[in-house]
C-alpha cells in the first residue's frame, strides 16, 4: 500500500510540474503575440501617419497617376499641409514645377529606393529662408512699372497718336490727359497731333519751341517708316 501511495504521489507531482510548464509556455507565447501585435499596430500607425502627411516623400523621385490618368514623374520639391498639395519638380523644360492636390492623385506608381528611409535623402537641399523685404521691393517695383506702362497707353486714341506719344516719350517726359498729349507738364498737343496743334502759356515759349521741333522730327521719321 505504501508503494502504491508513493507512486500515486509521484504521478501527481509530475502532472503538476507538466501543467506548470505548459502554462508558462502559453503565457510566454501569449506575451510574444501581444508584443508582435503592438509592433504591427505601431508600424501601421506610422505608415498611416506618413501616408497622411506625405512629408516623407519630400526630396524623393516619384511617379504618380492623376485622376485624369496623366502620368507625372519628378522629384517632390515640397509638401503643403495647409492646402494638402505636393509640388513635384519636372525635368521637362518650360514646366519646372507643378502643384498637385493630394485628392487628385489616383495612384503612386513608383518611388525611388530611399522609400525605406524616414528622412529626406542627404543630397536633398531644403529651401533657403525667403527674403521678404526683397520680394516686397520687387513687387513694388513691378507695380510701379506697370502703372507707368498703363499711363503711357492712350485710351480711345488712334495707332498714329500712340506712335507719336511713344516717339516723343523717348526724349521728353509725356503723359496722357484723355486724348491730349501733355509734354513737360507745360505743352499740350491735341488731335491730330501736328506741330500746329501744340499749345502752351506764354511763359512756356521755350518749351513750346522745343516740343514743336522734336514733334516735327518724329512725325517726319514716322512718315518715312510708313513709306518703306
Amino acid at each position: 500500500m505504501e508503494g502504491t501511495a508513493a507512486s500515486s504521489q509521484r504521478r501527481k507531482s509530475l502532472t503538476k510540474s507538466s501543467t506548470g510548464t505548459t502554462t508558462t509556455h502559453q503565457t510566454h507565447s501569449h506575451n510574444q503575440q501581444q508584443q508582435q501585435q503592438q509592433q504591427q499596430q505601431q508600424q501601421h500607425q506610422q505608415a498611416n501617419s506618413k501616408k497622411n502627411s506625405l512629408e516623407w516623400l519630400v526630396g524623393r523621385q516619384i511617379k504618380i497617376k492623376t485622376a485624369t490618368n496623366e502620368e507625372i514623374e519628378g522629384r517632390i520639391f515640397t509638401y503643403d499641409r495647409l492646402t494638402n498639395s505636393q509640388v513635384p519638380r519636372h525635368t521637362r523644360k518650360g514646366l519646372p514645377f507643378r502643384i498637385i492636390k493630394i485628392s487628385h492623385i489616383k495612384e503612386v506608381m513608383s518611388v525611388d529606393s530611399t522609400l525605406a528611409s524616414s528622412s529626406a535623402p542627404e543630397d536633398y537641399l531644403p529651401l533657403r529662408p525667403v527674403n521678404v523685404p526683397r520680394l516686397e521691393a520687387r513687387e513694388a517695383e513691378g507695380i510701379r512699372n506697370l502703372k507707368q506702362r498703363v499711363a503711357r497707353m492712350g485710351v480711345g486714341v488712334t495707332k498714329e497718336a500712340q506712335d507719336i506719344f511713344d516717339a516723343l516719350s523717348k526724349t521728353l517726359p509725356c503723359r496722357w490727359a484723355n486724348d491730349t498729349i501733355v509734354v513737360l507738364d507745360e505743352v499740350l498737343i491735341t488731335p491730330p497731333y501736328g506741330v500746329e496743334n501744340c499749345k502752351a502759356n506764354a511763359s512756356s515759349a521755350a518749351s513750346l519751341a522745343r516740343v514743336k521741333k522734336v514733334l516735327e522730327g518724329e512725325r517726319r521719321r514716322l512718315e518715312n517708316a510708313k513709306k518703306q
